[in-house]
């Protein structure tokens, strides 16, 4: 009976003959607002400028600006563009880029596409834009248990995903980091909101992450939203709909005053492009992609021969000499992680590791795993850091008004090496980043940005961290916290509640760690 259904799952699972056109970034045109403004705000001899968008609100400023100022074209690869305001905010802006006749090219993974396909085959029907999927789901597209159900014999291609975050307008500015397009990592979610981080990018690194787009863009596991999903009807009722769908876009989003700032100093990029030269800050960007070809690898990227941002990431990361600053929100180092902390704790490298508390995250399983690694850690001398997200609300009157009810976590990725090369993209410190998943990512040689990027760790760490250290005992691990002057000492996970410590308890020794 079992392999009669593996051969119907086969048979229901097989993808459409590709016939998709390839397609290449336009040229980009030098006498266009953003390559004026690009110019204008790189000094002579400097490659590339950038700036950090920590907060939501300027983050999302600066995407709506840049496809407000659009001209030519506009490139955006994501692996979650959600159905909500935000998706919709977004939305809204490619629409009436499109409708002044700039080129929209927009891929999505197709992992959380059950509740989007239907806004994103109405998008792809309007004119001059583009959506295609990357390593689609092939059958029972309307839930994602009929997905997977009709899809366990090609289990082995559809665990390996898209990850990547990149946005690039114009050919002159792009904006990437770890944000998706949905209302938790904007802080408009009534139950959970990402702290969260992107680099707005200009000059010489802009065109490869053009290329980077491409090679996505044009690889055999994309495909036109069309041939998977049908048309949806005729294009004219398909703009209708999209239409009333967005109706509420901007709605979150308050247009942000001129004369802002946020707390490194910057103006919304929306008032900044009207009067150039923009405050950037100047350095190298190596740019760091998978290879989408990722995908393919039956086995560990790494063991079928696939060079991968994570070794690259890695090699970097073996090359300090004073100090490393590792920040994700998912971090499960495993043997080898723990090998490569050892090495650099040996060269004298002092080690900060700040991640989420089990309580916060939303990925238990994750935390569950990223546990097992806790007094090894400790052990090395490792700095060891949990961001909490009651002390966020407690400790922080601004955070606390941001989140009101809603669970507050950390998703940005950032690595400082040295106090001057920093890493900033959407790979987290897993398996799953390591050897399923496809990423992107910076590495950014500056000392200026380096600083910044310290800043928002310091101001995570004051306002709400617990610094974990090792028991007496030496064989467990305690979480401390100093608030309003009194030391507060836990010896178990802390804000864990009984029914998730006990699911906790009997679920994740069966989670497999090459899983998440």
């Amino acid at each position: 009976m079992s392999a009669v259904f593996m051969a119907f799952a086969a048979g229901c699972a097989s993808l459409p003959e590709r016939h998709e056109q390839p397609s290449n970034a336009l040229r980009p045109a030098s006498d266009s607002l953003l390559q004026r403004v690009s110019r204008a705000s790189i000094p002579a001899g400097r490659e590339t400028g950038f700036r950090p968008l920590q907060f939501s609100g300027y983050a999302m400023d600066a995407r709506l600006a840049l496809a407000d100022a659009a001209e030519h074209s506009i490139d955006l690869q994501y692996y979650l563009l959600q159905d909500d305001m935000t998706g919709h905010t977004l939305v809204r802006a490619l629409r009436d880029a499109a409708a002044r006749g700039v080129r929209v090219r927009l891929l999505v993974d197709d992992m959380y596409t059950v509740s989007s396909a239907q806004m994103l085959v109405e998008l792809a029907a309007l004119p001059n834009v583009s959506v295609r999927l990357f390593n689609p789901f092939a059958a029972g597209r309307a839930s994602a248990t009929t997905r997977w159900l009709l899809a366990l014999a090609d289990f082995s291609r559809l665990n390996h995903r898209m990850h990547n975050k990149l946005y690039i307008v114009d050919g002159a500015f792009a904006v990437a980091g770890g944000r998706n397009i949905a209302d938790e990592y904007f802080f408009n979610s009534e139950e959970g909101n990402f702290l969260d981080f992107d680099l707005l990018v200009t000059g010489q690194a802009v065109p490869r992450m053009e290329d980077v787009f491409d090679r996505y863009w044009n690889s055999r596991w994309t495909f036109d939203i069309h041939s998977i999903e049908g048309q949806g009807g005729d294009p004219a009722s398909m703009r209708r709909r999209l239409d009333e769908r967005i109706g509420d876009a901007g709605a979150g989003f308050p247009r942000l005053d001129a004369a802002a700032v946020d707390v490194m100093g910057y103006r919304p990029l929306s008032a900044e492009l009207a009067q150039p030269p923009l405050k950037l800050s100047y350095g190298s960007v190596v740019v760091l992609a998978d290879n989408p070809e990722k995908v393919g690898a039956t086995t560990q990227a790494a063991a079928a021969g696939i060079r991968t941002l994570m070794s690259d990431v890695v090699d970097a990361m073996g090359e300090t000499r004073s100090s490393l600053v590792i920040k994700s929100p998912y971090y499960v180092p495993g043997a080898v992680g723990i090998e490569g902390l050892r090495r650099a704790r040996a060269r004298g490298v002092d080690v900060e590791v700040i991640t989420n508390t089990i309580a916060a995250t939303d990925e238990p399983f994750v935390g569950a795993a990223y546990a097992r690694y806790r007094v090894a850690m400790l052990e090395l001398g490792v700095d060891l850091r949990e961001i909490s997200s009651r002390a966020l609300k407690t400790i922080n009157p601004a955070m606390r008004e941001a989140l009101g009810n809603a669970t507050g976590r950390s998703h940005a990725k950032l690595v400082v090496m040295d106090r001057r090369v920093v890493f900033v993209g959407s790979m987290n410190f897993d398996h799953r980043s390591a050897a399923l998943n496809t990423e992107f990512g910076l590495l950014v040689t500056s000392e200026e940005l380096a600083e910044q990027v310290m800043s928002v760790v310091d101001w995570l760490e004051s306002a709400g961290t617990y610094r974990l250290r090792l028991s007496k005992s030496g064989t467990s691990v305690e979480w401390e916290m100093t608030k309003d002057g009194i030391r507060e000492t836990y010896s178990a996970d802390p804000e864990l509640s009984f029914g998730a410590r006990l699911k906790l308890m009997l679920l994740a020794p069966l989670v497999p760690e090459d899983l998440l």
